[in-house]
């Protein structure tokens, strides 16, 4: 680890960058997909140590680390910039079990941090409340595929995670219940025991890209928040996208609370059981 601090050490201080590198901390797991890969697998983290990631990192993969609990908090990862994973494409986590948040800092908007994030796959990170908390979400307008898996405690995946940002919820703040993703194309959500919301209960999300939602495994998800647009002026919701397709188990469809019956038909041709 001491090696890969060095070395993006040098590569902050440098004044020209790599076309491409791949650096790897631990034994290989993860095909790099872009050319500027960094992958840390098999280490255990001691309180106070950091890990200082190169500034323009495209692919990100971690996986069976103990100790970590943010990706981004003063005791975890640091970085020279203001805004960490600018550059990031493709996140990929796996077997981080103290892993409960990926951005630990405070009401500081880090406007770049996510910018560029195109997929992000998650495995067994079993202190996970909250998949994105609400301030980071206008950072996530690239955002492609969003795939969570095996992740006992995850309770919601666009959401708050602090005091402040539910008081705004329950103010009724229009930031608050607008989540934007209009490059969506895939959601896909298995075995989350605890898994009661996909956005909060006032939430609609903006995403005319949407084409998979594939869902397994589920008692507590009771709702699919409002995605199509509605024609205006209180009239009924428009066609769903022509390619989206929606498979679940029939007990889970079935089971699902609508905010406007009609939304339920307007999906109901696109829905597909298991």
């Amino acid at each position: 680890m001491h090696e890969l601090n060095k070395f993006a050490s040098s590569m902050q201080q440098c004044k020209s960058n790599l076309i491409k590198y791949r650096l790897q901390v631990g034994p290989s797991c993860w095909e790099h997909e872009r050319d500027k890969f960094v992958s840390i697998n098999e280490l255990e983290y001691c309180q106070g140590e950091f890990i200082m990631l190169p500034t323009d990192i495209q692919q990100l993969d971690i996986s069976d680390c103990h100790g970590l609990e943010f990706l981004v908090s003063s005791s975890s990862f640091s970085y020279s910039c203001s805004h960490p994973f600018h550059s990031l494409e493709l996140l990929h986590l796996r077997h981080l079990p103290e892993l409960s948040e990926l951005i630990k800092v405070e009401r500081l908007i880090l406007s770049a941090t996510f910018s560029h994030l195109k997929r992000i796959l998650i495995w067994c990170c079993m202190s996970m409340k909250t998949l994105f908390a609400h301030w980071l979400l206008p950072n996530l307008q690239n955002l492609e595929e969003i795939w969570v898996e095996d992740c006992d405690e995850l309770v919601e995946i666009l959401g708050t995670s602090t005091l402040e940002d539910h008081q705004d919820a329950e103010k009724g703040s229009d930031a608050f219940i607008k989540f934007n993703l209009p490059k969506l194309r895939n959601l896909e959500l298995h075995a989350l025991p605890e898994l009661k919301s996909i956005c909060s209960k006032s939430g609609a999300m903006v995403c005319d890209s949407l084409q998979v939602i594939n869902v397994s495994s589920y008692d507590k998800l009771k709702r699919i928040p409002p995605f199509v647009p509605l024609i205006g002026n209180g009239q009924p919701y428009g066609h769903a996208p022509p390619s989206l397709n929606i498979t679940s188990s029939t007990f889970w469809w079935e089971s699902l609370e609508w905010d406007d019956p009609n939304f339920k038909n307007v999906l109901q041709p696109h829905w597909h059981p298991w």
